[in-house]
């Protein structure tokens, strides 16, 4: 599972973003789904894991549970329409993006993002357990609305709401980089592209990560590049992106050298450099991450 309910706060917690945290509690969490309540397990959720955070779960979930049900409307969302299926799984196809979690950032100085304003405390779940859910829930990084877009390629016409973003769909939200010659963006998007092979080059102040996109020239290809300003960051922080760039990075070569169809790809949020336009700027963890999966662009 990729993401379980906290049990005392009730709101939906990313196994990933359990990596942030300074104390995880390992009996904490559950199952989030309709009416089921059974205990989830965070495993690799140490920063220092380079294998992907999961919730596991050791009995059976629940006779309605609508998460148990998830990884065959997976299956099927990759091949055909599951939109209404969608519409009733809260997690799977995330409505609009909204940073109210704080705790990722240790200076209070730091302005808010314009993309979401910044609240105190820990956010409480409207929802009820028992109750169904009424529809698609937000989330509050941009992983689960990632995963959605590389998982679901025939449902993309759904509504998607970013802070910041002038477009409303899936389709319209994310823009891929390319490899044919470096463009200048005049419209904040959800970036993405795939990764690089190169590591990514670590300063005191910054994190360089080169993406398989950009310009060639005399054959060789001039990368387009995401400078994450981290100085503000935690230690923890900092572990958790570097070691899930490794892992996906690892998995982009092991899968390149198998030619299995899927990939590593980085997305993220966030200005492009006025002078250098093949750069682009992040300064808030929850606005980048990586996922692997196959990207399918379906015949109009």
């Amino acid at each position: 599972m990729d993401a379980a309910r906290d049990r005392t706060t009730l709101e939906i917690v990313e196994a990933d973003d359990l990596k942030l945290l300074d104390h995880v509690d390992t009996y904490g969490y559950e199952c989030h789904g309709h009416d089921c309540g059974v205990e989830a397990f965070p495993r690799a959720y140490r920063p220092e894991n380079l294998v992907r955070a999961h919730f596991q779960v050791r009995s059976a979930h629940g006779r309605d549970c609508d998460v148990a049900a998830e990884e065959a409307i997976i299956a099927r969302g990759s091949k055909a329409s599951v939109q209404q299926e969608l519409e009733t799984s809260p997690g799977l196809s995330p409505a609009r993006l909204h940073l109210i979690d704080t705790r990722h950032i240790v200076s209070p100085q730091l302005p808010p993002s314009e993309l979401g304003t910044q609240a105190s405390g820990r956010h409480t779940s409207t929802g009820t357990k028992g109750q169904r859910p009424a529809g698609r829930r937000p989330a509050n990084s941009i992983r689960p609305i990632c995963r959605a877009f590389l998982r679901f390629p025939f449902d993309r016409h759904l509504s998607l709401h970013v802070d910041g973003i002038d477009t409303t769909t899936y389709q319209t939200v994310f823009k891929l980089l390319r490899s044919k010659g470096i463009e200048s963006f005049s419209r904040q998007r959800v970036f993405y592209s795939e990764l690089a092979w190169k590591v990514a080059e670590e300063t005191s102040e910054h994190l360089t990560i080169a993406l398989n996109a950009g310009e060639w020239v005399d054959g060789k290809l001039m990368p387009y590049s995401v400078v994450v300003d981290w100085t503000a960051w935690s230690k923890t922080a900092r572990s958790r992106l570097k070691n899930e760039l490794e892992a996906a990075r690892k998995e982009n070569m092991a899968a390149a050298k198998s030619n299995a169809k899927t990939r590593s790809y980085l997305f993220f949020i966030g200005p492009q450099d006025a002078q250098m336009l093949s750069r682009f700027h992040v300064n808030d963890p929850r606005l980048i991450c990586t996922v692997h999966d196959q990207l399918v662009f379906p015949a109009a």
